[in-house]
């Protein structure tokens, strides 16, 4: 089987309507299912719009897919896999002038013609496309309703392994988002893969939230169940922000044995749940639950384990993950009952790029979380410099080669070549260099974090996300956080960390950053000039990573504007006057 064409015919003529697809929202505080599709439905709807995408001339030609969360997204990806047009999922614009800036930057670089949506947001894109001058350029049509045919004589437009399936835009964590070129044999090894760690179910029902656009979110939530002949239940992204114990509530009512979703999901999670919420559920069901997408912490397992073990989780139920788009999604992941594996690690070694073991159990050095072993894929750890292969325990870039990496960036050689066509310094290759670091032990993989992201300070190296998590546990007001370098004349170690107000428990927000701010020298090492952020400064990519670079740039610019800074005056100088009450503090330079 060469293609998820063949595989959509192939299960809906084994299951037909008896599997499905089923969207849910949340009324009072209960899970209401307003949608279902089945197999047999999905491969109907894909026929017509398939039939009508390619009658439009959209055969091999990029369509962007413009949905709120849903089932209607569904019948649109799959009619251009149909049409054999190149499915490009992107964010819905909306207020947010971020999604309309992204959803522009993926039409004029994929050179779009042709914008599919649902009949709700027709009008607006369509009057949003007139306001950037590009409603003589490109299309809108919504597929729902009798704007387009439900169904049509169709014909195979001979999809193959070969075909580009669909381009999958990066986060842009570190640089501008790029589009990633999955064709359909990228899709079926990097599903089978998963389903490998899965166990290989050949039923049962998994659960989520993930957006469609995010690369777990389309290959691990919405096409793996198809893949594997199972179920899904999801409901919206919003709704999970805004009520997050509805995640468990459809696990429990649905008795969903599969989940996935990046850490700060969880930790989302457990401050969201209340326990009035958790009384009547029971997710004993549930078997496999990864964790991905950005660095999973131990504390975070943890929690969940604590939290929700009286309701039937158990810790052997984790997962955790790696993975990216550039390898469609999955790269390392551990198999379903495996449970997780931590370790304790000299920090002073990693500092070094080496990893050394040490004992006394929680406390002792950086505990990691290995997110598990390669499937079917050569993964190396190499010296970003020499390019010579590294050993057991020493730290390097990771690169990987299997049938799921991608051809490359869509129309975009230069960044192909540097990311895609990297060889060996024997020549052996090509392999796709991540950009991330890590180490394996007895093949496992433990990612220590991303190579351009490494604060150098001092002749050493330093972790971000370790001194972001030091910072975050110091105290329950304390939120998500960025570490990063900034040399001004001398190098400085800068942490922007988000608080909390109504959660300070009468202290000030003075005490409340001198503790951050002593937590996070004691991870680090050395000074850290700390900001203090309202709520949702710290941006995140679409997957949930925290944008580092993005931040940094912010600040340098003077664009950010703090509640409080305790820095130097070197650095200080960087921001405007901070606002609310707070004092602003310094130590000498």
């Amino acid at each position: 089987m060469d293609s998820f064409v063949q595989r959509l015919q192939e299960q809906s003529a084994k299951y037909g309507n008896g599997r499905w697809f089923a969207f849910v929202e949340d009324r009072r505080g209960a899970v209401t299912e307003t949608g279902r599709l089945s197999y047999a439905g999905l491969e109907q709807r894909a026929r017509g719009l398939g039939a009508w995408l390619a009658e439009a001339g959209m055969t091999d030609s990029p369509v962007l897919l413009l949905y709120p969360a849903g089932l209607e997204f569904l019948n649109a990806f799959f009619g251009c896999l149909y049409a054999r047009s190149v499915a490009v999922p992107g964010p819905l614009p909306a207020t947010d002038p971020r999604a309309l800036e992204r959803a522009e930057k993926i039409i004029r670089d994929a050179g779009i013609r042709l914008i599919l949506t649902d009949a709700s947001n027709e009008d607006c894109l369509r009057q949003w496309l007139r306001r950037i001058g590009l409603d003589g350029r490109v299309g809108c049509a919504s597929t729902e309703g009798a704007r387009l045919p439900v169904h049509r004589n169709w014909s195979d437009p001979a999809v193959n392994g070969q075909t580009t399936a669909y381009l999958q835009y990066t986060s842009g964590s570190t640089s501008e988002p790029k589009g990633v070129e999955i064709k359909h044999a990228n899709l079926m090894h990097n599903s089978r893969q998963i389903n490998t760690v899965l166990g290989s179910p050949r039923t049962g029902t998994g659960a989520g939230w993930l957006p469609h656009y995010h690369d777990m979110g389309l290959v691990g939530q919405f096409l793996q169940p198809l893949y594997s002949g199972g179920n899904l239940v999801f409901s919206s992204p919003i709704t999970f922000v805004a009520r997050p114990v509805i995640w468990l509530q459809m696990i429990s009512r649905y008795r969903a044995g599969f989940t996935m979703g990046p850490n700060f999901a969880y930790e989302w999670l457990v401050r969201g749940a209340r326990e009035e919420d958790l009384a009547s559920l029971d997710i004993s069901c549930l078997e496999w639950a990864l964790n991905g997408a950005e660095p999973v912490r131990a504390s975070t397992l943890r929690k969940v384990s604590e939290r929700f073990g009286p309701i039937g989780f158990r810790p052997r139920t984790w997962a955790p993950a790696y993975g990216m788009a550039e390898s469609t999604v999955l790269v390392t992941g551990n198999r379903r009952g495996q449970g997780p594996r931590t370790g304790h690690f000299d920090p002073t070694m990693l500092e070094r790029h080496r990893a050394v073991p040490v004992r006394g159990g929680p406390g002792s050095g950086v505990e990691l979380v290995s997110s598990g072993s390669a499937v079917d894929a050569d993964l190396r750890i190499v010296d970003h410099e020499s390019r010579a292969v590294l050993q057991d325990g020493q730290v390097g870039e990771i690169w990987v080669a299997s049938e799921s990496v991608a051809q490359g960036y869509w129309k975009n050689e230069a960044a192909t070549e540097e990311t895609f066509q990297a060889c060996l310094a024997d020549g052996t290759g090509p392999f796709l260099r991540t950009g991330d670091l890590g180490f394996l032990d007895d093949g496992s993989l433990f990612i220590t974090g991303r190579l351009k992201e490494l604060i150098i300070f001092n002749g050493r190296n330093l972790y971000p996300q370790d001194i972001e998590e030091a910072g975050r546990g110091a105290h329950p007001a304390a939120g998500p956080a960025a570490a990063f370098g900034v040399d001004t004349g001398r190098e400085h170690i800068v942490l922007v960390q988000e608080i909390y107000d109504q959660k300070l428990d009468g202290l000030s927000c003075g005490a409340v950053a001198s503790q951050i701010r002593r937590a996070a020298e004691i991870a680090a090492g050395a000074p850290v000039s700390l900001f203090l952020v309202p709520r949702n400064s710290v941006l995140r990519t679409t997957s949930g990573k925290i944008r580092r670079q993005r931040i940094r740039e912010l600040l340098l610019s003077r664009k950010i504007k703090p509640l409080r800074v305790e820095a130097p005056p070197s650095i200080r100088s960087l921001t405007p006057e901070c606002s609310g009450s707070g004092t602003s503090t310094g130590r000498p330079e």
